[in-house]
């Protein structure tokens, strides 16, 4: 029986054996708005990127599939990387200096330097300001806009500290984030599957790419600086409705079991199960019976699970892919958090804004539409209920600080866990990045 179904039954994902060609990979380049898109129509696209691109998959009549999707990014980037070359060599970005607060109707010099550096990178697509005193009218607030969004700020429209700091950014150290992330993206294992999820952990989102087009995009909260979201690739193999959460057991030993020192109430408040041989054992431990004090850290003969509900930090749904880091995609009750700009918060699990959305698209692209009546269902009650995939789906954590859109505008992230920092080391000429792109 085809369909994705809970416990016994699943769904078989089907392959699609799209024929890619390197000469048709490159996009038509948008006119308008868009950020510098008439010099990266004007930028000369070098031969190599394309052509040596060492991880396509071999289809059976011998050709390679090239994902369409991953193959417009590597030509958006090279682009900008060029063009962002143009603009060192030509002195750079105008420094702007101010301790004001720069918004809707202020007058003032910086107003005027603000309009300038906004032009260098055509958020503005003219310099509005061809006065030393000049306006910040809605002309600029809009570019200004486009310059919080494209570097992950609050999208407020005002220049505070942070939009400040990221207008202040030189050229030269965009160019070398950009030329980085080229090495990465090119490098990117989805570029060799018909269909996947990857997850842009410092860009905080998801997509799900089937044959060359983005299906879904959906906002991620990842793990905080202390407890770093992994760069891997791995498949999804089932997905989990009303799932329990198994509590790691530096979680458990470093911040419940002093809690359940202080109130012996604490786990049965918190719908929580002490368990003794397996986190998915039935047989129950009496937490009484334990020294809570004595509990040392990443020390623990026992499992602590939450049990389903409201206030489960999983939420509603799980979606699993084994690997060592025991990391998975979740959804989790606190939603308020998807409103934050900066949004590495978790203890390095993916939580996702929209839980179901994805297993929505797999079922949707299966026509299977009775599977989703299940998945309803499911919600709907307080068990447990796991579905499977018969094929695996193939899904991507990345670290692209550094990329260009399909709206042709280039983004800057920050680099959350220093590791850009790391790879462009202090002497430029011997840098590793400069070693890989020569």
């Amino acid at each position: 029986m085809k369909g994705l179904i809970s416990n016994a039954l699943s769904t078989k994902i089907k392959h699609i054996t799209l024929h890619a060609t390197l000469a048709g990979c490159v996009s038509t380049i948008l006119t308008g708005q868009a950020l510098g898109s008439a010099e990266l129509e004007s930028v000369a696209l070098a031969n190599s990127s394309l052509t040596t691109y060492n991880s396509q998959q071999q289809l059976q009549n011998g050709e390679y599939y090239f994902d369409q999707n991953a193959a417009q990014l590597i030509a958006r980037t090279e682009k900008a990387i060029n063009w962002y070359t143009e603009i060192v060599n030509s002195g750079g970005f105008t420094p702007l200096y101010t301790n004001e607060l720069l918004e809707l109707g202020s007058t003032s010099k910086a107003v005027s330097q603000l309009a300038m550096r906004l032009y260098q990178e055509r958020d503005l697509t003219r310099n509005v300001c061809d006065t030393v005193v000049c306006t910040f009218d809605k002309t600029i607030e809009q570019a200004v806009q486009q310059f919080q969004r494209r570097h992950g700020l609050k999208v407020d429209g005002r220049v505070g500290k942070r939009t400040l700091a990221k207008l202040n950014v030189p050229a030269k150290e965009k160019l070398a984030k950009l030329k980085l992330n080229f090495y990465r993206i090119t490098n990117f294992a989805g570029a060799s599957d018909s269909q996947y999820v990857y997850v842009n952990i410092p860009e905080y989102t998801l997509r799900y790419v089937k044959a060359g087009e983005v299906k879904l995009q959906n906002n991620v909260i990842v793990g905080k600086p202390s407890w770093e979201t992994p760069a891997f690739s791995d498949e999804i193999e089932k997905f989990v409705v009303n799932p329990q959460w198994r509590i790691p057991t530096s979680i458990a030993t470093k911040e419940i079991a002093p809690k359940v020192a202080k109130d012996p109430q604490y786990l049965a408040k918190n719908n929580i199960e002490v368990r003794k041989n397996s986190y998915l054992d039935s047989n129950t431990v009496n937490p009484s019976n334990i020294d809570w004090q004595a509990v040392k850290p990443y020390q623990f003969d026992h499992f602590l699970v939450k049990r389903a509900g409201d206030e489960n930090p999983l939420g509603e749904v799980k979606y699993l892919f084994p690997n060592p880091e025991a990391i998975y995609v979740h959804d989790t009750p606190a939603k308020q958090r998807f409103n934050q700009a900066q949004r590495a918060l978790s203890h390095g699990c993916i939580r996702v804004e929209e839980p179901f959305s994805l297993a929505r698209e797999i079922i949707k692209h299966q026509g299977e539409e009775h599977t989703l009546k299940q998945v309803d269902k499911a919600r709907d009650t307080d068990t447990t209920q796991t579905f499977y995939l018969n094929e695996p789906l193939p899904i991507h954590l990345v670290y692209w600080t550094a990329w260009v859109g399909e709206d042709m505008l280039v983004n800057f992230r920050d680099d959350i866990y220093q590791h850009d920092t790391k790879a462009l080391l202090k002497n430029e000429e011997q840098s590793v990045i400069a070693a890989l792109i020569k």
